[in-house]
């Protein structure tokens, strides 16, 4: 803003006679040059316009800063109620990040479990496809067509997998699929539910940020200079009144200098239009008698007249100067007022959005306990699962270690028979040699003693000696026992030993 002048030095109060204010001494006294400060001092009276315009411009910031400064308390207040709220919501909404992280740590842990057992469940059903079955036991073997199974075509079961029924793994493994898709629908549930908490609370950020991206940060909404602007403003429109009183004072002492002049009421009459002087102004206030002054006095006051008839002009500009600054300083002023009344809006938006997410905060709660209940139910029939698969992996390592001892009792078997079958044809080789020796000592006794006897004494002393013989008493079904390989039977028996796994045989 333009520095602040002087104002123009008030004019001297004649007190001299007529006789001596005709006379003309010292400055420029001319008639033509006293009409023409006459014009320019009335032009510069226009200016009263800019003191009108400042009194308005200082009332209307008055008011604005008022106005503004009560709603920027309101928003204050009504944002730190925002963001108390909004951190409730927050805490909401990280407690169902929570539940639904917490389910996401379980049902992984479960998948985990579940992906174990499957692996070893496929393992055991590997090391069944992989057992086959010894030649031994295919022998003499009959195998009715009801028997034939769809992993033999033929009829012949080749491994101990031909054996297994695979049906309750696969309606295990779809049982488990089906609880596992609930749960992940579940999961994404949740996930959509939240995620739309997220939204509505960005939202909510977004209408503040977008506010604070546009307006300014909120220390400058808070304007802390407005105090020195109202100042100013007053300070300004104090400069321009004191400098339209100046004026006024210079044109009055214009009319003083043109009375005091001989021919200046003439010349007023002539030159001067009406309108070109102020209103209550007319030619016939030239023609009203002059107050005595010396000629001293009349030099003096034409030379004050001179000297601010040349600052006219500069004090009219400085006057637009100050009241275009005002012009600048209010549009500064209304300027933050529609900011901190467009903040205040947004904040109104942001607590209307925010009602409405607590409307729907209820909902989101619900879906995520209904949620948490349906995981539940589902983790129940999954650990199921994983149970049944463990029974089933068990029974098929049971059955694995089974064919081992099965391996080992055929051989058992074997060695019993073979034992058997020693005694038999050990006892068939003494019964053999008795019977000889009992035929030949009945020789003996036939030839010394026997023609010494009567044939009717005893009707048996002529018989042969008895002859015995050994048969199964049982029916065997499955055969005779095989005989398997020596290093079949000792990996099985080793097995045993150690409790590791099943046979390997393969083709």
């Amino acid at each position: 803003m333009a520095q602040s002048k002087s104002p123009l030095p008030p004019p001297l109060s004649p007190h001299s006679s007529p006789s001596q204010s005709v006379q003309k001494t010292g400055p420029d006294t001319s008639v033509e040059t006293l009409i023409s400060y006459l014009v320019a001092a009335k032009r510069s009276l226009s200016s009263i316009h800019l003191v009108h315009r400042a009194t308005t411009i200082l009332s209307e910031a008055r008011s604005a800063v008022e106005g503004t400064t009560g709603l920027i308390a309101r928003t204050a207040y009504l944002r730190r109620s925002l963001a108390s709220q909004l951190k409730i919501l927050r805490g909401v909404q990280f407690e169902l990040e929570g539940a639904a992280h917490g389910i996401r740590l379980e049902f992984q842990s479960v998948i985990k479990e579940l992906d174990a057992t499957e692996k070893k469940v496929a393992q055991c059903i590997g090391l069944l496809k992989a057992t086959k079955v010894e030649d031994g036991f295919k022998r003499g073997t009959n195998t009715s067509p009801a028997e034939t199974t769809e992993q033999c075509p033929s009829g012949e079961k080749d491994s101990l997998y031909d054996f297994v029924d695979d049906r309750p793994v696969e309606e295990l493994k779809d049982a488990m699929k089906a609880a596992i898709d609930n749960v992940q629908s579940a999961q994404q549930e949740i996930g959509q539910s939240i995620q739309t908490l997220e939204e509505d609370l960005q939202s909510i950020n977004e209408v503040l940020s977008n506010k604070m991206e546009t307006s300014g940060t909120e220390s400058e909404l808070q304007q802390p200079h407005v105090p020195g602007l109202l100042t100013l403003l007053e300070s300004d429109a104090r400069e321009m009144a004191d400098s339209l009183q100046s004026l006024v004072k210079h044109f009055d002492l214009c009319v003083t200098a043109i009375k005091h002049t001989e021919g200046g009421d003439a010349a007023v009459a002539q030159t001067v239009q009406t309108n070109d002087l102020p209103e209550g102004v007319g030619p016939e206030a030239f023609e009203a008698p002059a107050q005595p002054m010396t000629e001293e006095e009349r030099v003096e006051m034409l030379h004050v007249l001179e000297n601010d008839a040349a600052e006219v002009d500069d004090v009219v500009i400085e006057m637009q100067d100050r009241g275009a600054d005002m012009e600048a300083q209010l549009d500064k002023i209304l300027l933050w007022r529609e900011r901190s009344e467009a903040f205040y809006n947004d904040v109104q938006t942001a607590f209307n959005l925010l009602e409405k997410v607590g409307g729907r905060l209820s909902s989101y709660v619900a879906e995520t306990a209904r949620q948490s209940a349906r995981w539940a139910e589902e983790r129940v029939k999954i650990e199921d699962g994983i149970a049944g698969m463990e029974d089933l992996c068990e029974t098929y390592a049971n059955f694995l270690h089974a064919y081992d001892g099965l391996i080992v009792e055929v051989a058992r078997r074997r060695a019993v028979k073979k034992q058997m079958e020693r005694v038999v044809q050990e006892a068939h080789a003494r019964l053999d040699q008795l019977y000889e020796e009992d035929l030949a000592e009945r020789e003996v006794f036939r030839t010394e003693k026997g023609d010494f006897l009567p044939g009717d004494i005893w009707p048996g002393v002529t018989s042969l000696p008895p002859r015995y013989s050994f048969s199964r008493l049982d029916y065997d079904p499955g055969g005779s026992v095989p005989e398997l390989p020596r290093k079949t039977v000792e990996d099985a028996l080793r097995r045993l030993k150690l409790g590791i796994g099943p046979p390997r045989r393969t083709e």
